[in-house]
């Protein structure tokens, strides 16, 4: 039996995915892959068996009965079955009347961790739905690893996100990445890295603190404030990939090893976006917006700050919710947006303006045309709406906030920080926000006892508050 097993699921876009993703899987004596791709009952499984086969530097066999299953090969689950690994074997059967789509990656990949355990590697691609959320779930169950493509290079990111969503992902990667991931996990890949001298010295401490502390020394970012179980999980899921078992031997890893530091401070620094992200939330706040604006008399310039700005793609929606708005009120008014996150890579993005399609998926095309210009198959955001955006690389809970704003904006940012760190910065939001401001919150994350009483909320649904005016308010 193959050392590793690697179950790939896929729907919508899919197909596009892994014409990106086979021609990086190259033959090793260690790694099968199975793939259940949802197809229609008279789908054609053949015609894609033979497009596959032109990518793939190993074989792509379509499945015909009890396939013995062979390292470095790909075997394709064929349209209207399900398939399941057993005993060495992928065994075909009737779908389940439950299965709303097949073959089904649920099914799949119960049977990989049932089989495999912690050799079991679940990836979930593009496609919609959540068929693939409880199997990542059973993978991890039993110590394997899930990856996810990234939401925004996803044709369709339902799959991907609501694997994420769950808290059944272990990395999120875009599909280059997903196989060097892969193939990071077999022993015998060699890598060659620059090495450095390691300034950690201090053996008693704990070793969670010990990586924090160093990447902060090297990289300047703190996670600190970081919720410990969380990055524990990726940690561990980096060390898996590695092939190291404990987190000293990960810390003398770094020590040889400055790439990797880089490595697991963009694997902490989990982020995603898009333009208009949760539409009807948008809505709701150009509503408001339009409320604040006609209530001011007088408005000189619309303030808006974004915290946890990831590539900028909020940010600059924002921004068109205040060009369009200047349009339709008829007012003119300055907007000054400000994004912040600690992710450098992402603010570079920013600062550049520049998206592919995927970062559209909820976006009317007209909006593209009016504010977007194509280049070179991307998308490049306007000068006016540009100007209007300032991003900087900065930790939130180190940056000075020299002005009130209108409203602020920080989504799936809170989930990840400890409880102290998260009502720091709700207060430090507070301090900085006019009378009947808004604060604009991710979907699953919400405020403690202790800072609920700053704000009121005006809809649960889309998580905004309005900020109440309190005397001498501590911040």
């Amino acid at each position: 039996m193959s050392q590793y097993i690697v179950g790939i699921g896929a729907s919508a876009g899919g197909l596009e995915a892994l014409f990106a993703l086979l021609p990086r899987f190259n033959p090793n004596g260690h790694v099968l892959y199975v793939i259940a791709q949802h197809m229609a009952h008279d789908g054609h499984s053949d015609l894609m068996e033979k497009l596959l086969n032109r990518y793939a530097k190993i074989p792509v066999i379509l499945v015909a009965g009890n396939e013995e299953l062979r390292p470095d090969h790909v075997y394709l689950i064929p349209a209207g079955v399900d398939g399941t690994v057993q005993s060495g074997q992928i065994v075909l059967s009737e779908p389940l009347a439950h299965n709303l789509s097949t073959p089904s990656v649920n099914l799949l990949f119960e049977s990989i961790a049932t089989a495999y355990q912690k050799k079991g590697i679940g990836v979930i691609l593009s496609g919609t739905g959540s068929d693939g959320t409880n199997g990542c779930r059973s993978i991890k169950s039993k110590g394997g690893i899930t990856i996810a493509q990234h939401p925004n290079s996803a044709i369709f990111n339902g799959m991907p996100t609501s694997a994420i969503e769950a808290g059944v992902v272990d990395l999120i990667l875009g599909v280059e990445e997903i196989s060097t991931a892969i193939n990071n996990i077999l022993p015998t890949q060699n890598r060659s890295i620059p090495t450095y001298s390691s300034p950690l010295k201090d053996n008693t401490v704990q070793p969670l603190g010990s990586l924090i502390q160093l990447i902060k020394e090297v990289t300047k970012i703190d996670f600190s404030g970081y919720k410990e179980e969380t990055l524990k999980r990726r940690l561990d899921t980096r060390m898996s990939v590695l092939g190291i078992e404990t987190y000293e031997d990960y810390l003398n890893h770094l020590a040889k090893h400055i790439e990797e530091i880089f490595r697991i401070q963009q694997l902490f620094l989990v982020s995603f976006s898009s333009f208009f992200r949760d539409a009807s939330s948008f809505a709701l706040i150009r509503a408001q917006l339009r409320q604040k604006i006609l209530a001011k008399k007088n408005l000189d310039t619309l303030r808006i700050l974004v915290a946890g700005c990831a590539s900028g793609e909020e940010a600059y929606t924002f921004a068109i919710i205040a060009n369009e708005l200047k349009s339709e009120l008829s007012l003119a008014f300055e907007v000054s947006i400000v994004g912040v996150d600690l992710n450098p890579v992402a603010i570079e993005q920013s600062i550049a303006g520049i998206y592919d399609a995927k970062a559209f998926k909820e976006v009317d095309p007209s909006i593209v045309d009016d504010y977007f210009q194509k280049v070179n198959g991307a998308f490049l955001i306007n000068d006016e709406i540009k100007s209007t955006c300032k991003f900087h690389n900065k930790d939130l809970f180190n940056y000075a906030l020299d002005q009130s704003y209108d409203l602020i904006s920080c989504r799936n940012l809170l989930i990840y920080l400890k409880g102290s760190a998260q009502d720091q910065l709700v207060r430090k939001f507070h301090g900085h926000l006019e009378a009947d401001s808004l604060l604009f919150l991710g979907q699953s994350e919400m405020l403690s006892p202790s800072t609920s009483i700053l704000f009121h909320q005006i809809d649960v649904a889309h998580n905004v508050y309005i900020n109440r005016q309190l005397i001498d308010p501590k911040h």
